[in-house]
């Protein structure tokens, strides 16, 4: 009795600690918002099916965190504009688990942190351009990862992020994607397949930063 007494005691403390650090947890600017969309559209389903994330947790989407005046934004390529979203609006846009916003937090390891304020002004400066719907380099169209890779850079102006050649392959399967196929007869535009570029997935393994809370 005394044991289940001590144990039931523990669990109790444990919940308390772990609810405890979900309500004082602060976002900081730049730090960067990992998504597992609601939206279930073909286009969502293509990306999580030839990508990898953290956990296996299907990201589909990533934006990166500003604060202005008290008020918590995130900066994202989104479709159809690079844009500047309340936090509010980004995480009712995520996928719903037990009630709460599929969201992961990465923080910058400090060696990285440096390059925070040099991204955000590139991010800024970016605002309004159009969506890449065709995941090209150099066509100043951006897609989410992308214009994140292209902002966080270290001093000698290399990028924090990797960029590896791409697949439209599916996990699974290992074949061509059917939907990637349709998409890219709908933009008439070859897959890039093997074109360096990156994906929320591959961002959220990156060894430069740490997931540091979830939403859910």
């Amino acid at each position: 009795m005394m044991i289940r007494k001590l144990l039931w005691i523990t669990w109790l403390l444990a919940l308390s600690v772990t609810l405890y650090a979900q309500k004082t947890f602060e976002l900081k600017t730049g730090e960067i918002l990992f998504q597992t969309n609601k939206a279930q559209t073909s286009f969502v389903k293509a990306i999580e099916n030839v990508t990898t994330s953290a956990d296996d947790l299907n990201f589909s989407h990533v934006g990166v965190v500003v604060i202005e005046e008290g008020e918590i934004f995130v900066l994202e390529a989104t479709m159809p504009v690079v844009c500047k979203t309340p936090l509010e609006k980004y995480l009712k846009q995520a996928k719903l688990v037990n009630g709460k916003p599929l969201v992961v937090v990465g923080r910058l390891k400090p060696r990285f942190r440096k390059s925070i304020p040099k991204a955000i002004e590139i991010m800024k400066s970016l605002l309004g351009k159009p969506y890449d719907y065709v995941f090209l380099p150099d066509n100043d169209d951006y897609y989410c990862s992308e214009i994140i890779y292209l902002a966080f850079l270290r001093r000698n102006g290399k990028p924090i992020f990797k960029a590896s050649p791409m697949s439209f392959k599916d996990k699974r399967t290992g074949e061509t994607s059917p939907l990637w196929v349709k998409h890219f007869e709908r933009h008439k535009t070859p897959i890039p397949e093997g074109v360096p570029g990156t994906s929320p997935g591959e961002m959220s393994r990156s060894k430069a930063i740490k997931l540091v809370h979830h939403f859910f």
